[in-house]
Parts: structure tokens; C-alpha cells; sequence
């Protein structure tokens, strides 16, 4: 059997229990037509597995909430039937059943469904980007079926056979769904647009592996960074504007890589020590600013993170919520 699973029905816990399930990872809100829901999940590991038939719902990531949430996974979402707008943030599109949308999760997103039938499948980035490196480039694209129509009939089978999958059988079917995406994105061409975000989008990536590299010296600011990608002030400003800005960047991946290691059981350095050994300059400044983004000062924040693993424990509690467990799975693939 999976590792755990859970089935959420309108009927149960209504609307409201809706955004509740989904308040980790979007702003959830209703389309005025009559709202529906039903979503079985399953998760393995570095996959989540969620077949899912939705109506009268949006579900919409901005650049405030991307960068609050921190989570850092790829999602595929097949359509089975109905009626599904979803894409980059304005600039979402029209699916077709039989057509799979890819997400790169560290980037603004908005879906709106009616009367909608899908398979999504969460994978971490690590997972993605071994078979398809380039994936990101990707966010928000429609791969139509007849490149994709095998990935879709796989992610179909899977969730169909979900609750009989092992784990190790999962793990398995994880590399063949990246390998498959591989191929699709392959036979797909960028759109207009999207071609011609190519170059700043390698840009932005050379920025950010250099960013990524020296995160743990306080002294890194916009001209270290603008010297070590080769590009001008200017330049570099414009890439990142719609990420908040070159020190909001930042900012932001020092306390994501923070957050991860005070989730992480065996990481027995002090949150002082560890503010520190993440490039912060201050533990005030640290502090704010993670309150900030995650809601609790560090010390709190990990004491409670602790306390929700549990020791990485496989099954919930008794009376913990579809919710809690949605937000431990989708940050488990970080």
C-alpha cells in the first residue's frame, strides 16, 4: 500500500474545507458556478498522487505566496474531461481532455476548473530535472496529446492503481513518468512568447547558481552577483523584477534553505548558529523576517515542525487533517 493517502468530498466539509486543504499551497477561491469537489490522494516519497474532479474553483499563486511557501517541486496535471483554464499567471489558456499542463512550483500559477476531471502528480525538482534538466522553462505549458499521450496514459493507470502501488513500484513509475516528460518536451515547441524568454531565462539561472553558491556570505549584494553572471546592473534588475527584486531573491532562498534545515530532524546546530551559517548579518534581522514569511520566529517554527513529523512518522495521527497532511507532503519534496 502507499505510504498514506486520504479522499476529500465536498459533501463531508464543503467549501470551506476546500481552501482549507489547499491553504499550504494556494489562494483558493470560488468561480460563482456550483462548486464540487472529490480528490483522492496518495503519496510515495518524492511523488504525490491526487485524482481529483473539481468545479466552481481557482486556484491562484502569486509571486507574494510563491516566495512565502518556498516550495520547490514540478506538477503535472492531465485532463480527463470538463472545462480547465490554467497557465502562468495571466496567461493561463484553454485545455483540451487528454492535454497535460506542466508547473514548475517556484513560479506564479492560476487554474480555474469546472466540471473538471484530473490527474495531478507532484514530483520533486531533484526527480524532474535528472531526466529533464530544462524543465522549468516549460511552467505553464500546455503539452498537447499527441506528444504526450503515453506520459498521460501512465499518470491515468497510476491513479487509477494508487492504492495498490508499493513504494517501490512508485519509485519505479516516478523515473518513468520524468523519462516520458523528457521525451514529450522534446516534441514541443515554446511558444512565441516563451522562445523569446530563453536567453533571459538562462540569464536568470546563471544569477541564481551563482547566488545559490555563496548564499552563506553576508556580504553578497547586487554587484557581487551582477560581476559573477556577467551582467550589467541593469540588467540584472530587470531579470529579476518579477521576483521582487535581486536582494528580495536573496533573501528569500536564505530562508528557505533555513526553514529546511530547522524541518530537518538530525540538524543539531543552535537557531543562532544557524541563522549565521546561512549568511544572515543579525539574528534580529532573521527573526522578522522569518516571522515574516513563515508566521513563527525560528525557535517556534522548528519546535513545531518537529512536533507535526513526529519523527518522520508514516501514518497521521488520530483526527489530523487532510490539510496538514497536504502541506507535509508537497514540503517533504522540497
Amino acid at each position: 500500500m502507499s505510504n498514506q493517502s486520504f479522499t476529500f468530498t465536498s459533501e463531508a466539509d464543503g467549501f470551506e474545507g476546500y481552501q482549507a486543504l489547499y491553504a499550504s499551497g494556494a489562494d483558493v477561491t470560488a468561480t460563482g458556478a456550483p462548486f464540487h469537489a472529490r480528490v483522492e490522494a496518495h503519496r510515495f516519497g518524492r511523488m504525490n498522487v491526487f485524482e481529483r474532479a473539481l468545479s466552481g474553483v481557482e486556484h491562484r499563486r502569486d509571486k507574494t505566496r510563491v516566495r512565502r511557501d518556498g516550495f520547490d517541486h514540478f506538477t503535472l496535471q492531465y485532463l480527463r474531461g470538463g472545462t480547465f483554464h490554467g497557465g502562468a499567471l495571466d496567461a493561463e489558456r484553454r485545455l483540451s481532455p487528454g492535454d497535460i499542463i506542466l508547473f514548475d512550483l517556484t513560479r506564479p500559477q492560476r487554474t480555474r476548473l469546472e466540471s473538471a476531471r484530473t490527474v495531478t502528480v507532484s514530483l520533486s525538482r531533484e526527480l524532474v530535472e535528472a531526466a529533464a534538466p530544462e524543465a522549468s522553462r516549460y511552467h505553464g505549458q500546455i503539452l498537447p496529446e499527441a506528444a504526450s499521450g503515453l506520459l498521460g496514459d501512465l499518470m491515468g493507470s497510476l491513479a487509477r492503481r494508487a492504492g495498490a502501488t508499493t513504494p517501490d513500484n512508485a519509485a519505479n513509475i516516478a523515473r518513468a513518468l520524468t523519462e516520458l516528460l523528457a521525451g514529450t518536451l522534446g516534441q514541443v515547441r515554446l511558444d512565441d512568447e516563451a522562445s523569446g524568454s530563453v536567453i533571459a531565462d538562462l540569464r536568470r539561472r546563471r544569477a541564481e547558481a551563482f547566488i545559490e553558491a555563496r548564499l552563506n556570505d553576508p556580504s553578497l549584494g547586487v554587484s557581487a552577483v551582477a560581476r559573477g553572471a556577467g551582467l550589467s546592473r541593469s540588467a540584472l534588475y530587470r531579470l529579476f523584477e518579477p521576483m521582487g527584486g535581486v536582494a528580495q531573491h536573496i533573501l528569500s532562498r536564505r530562508l528557505e534553505r533555513l526553514s529546511a534545515a530547522l524541518r530537518n530532524p538530525s540538524e543539531t546546530r543552535s537557531v543562532t548558529t544557524l541563522t549565521f551559517d546561512h549568511g544572515f548579518a543579525s539574528e534580529s534581522h532573521c527573526s522578522r523576517a522569518f516571522r515574516g514569511t513563515f508566521g513563527l520566529p525560528p525557535g517556534r517554527y522548528r519546535a513545531e515542525m518537529r512536533h507535526t513529523w513526529a519523527g518522520g512518522r508514516s501514518e497521521p495521527r488520530p483526527g489530523e487533517s487532510a490539510a496538514s497532511l497536504m502541506s507535509m507532503w508537497s514540503r517533504a519534496l522540497a
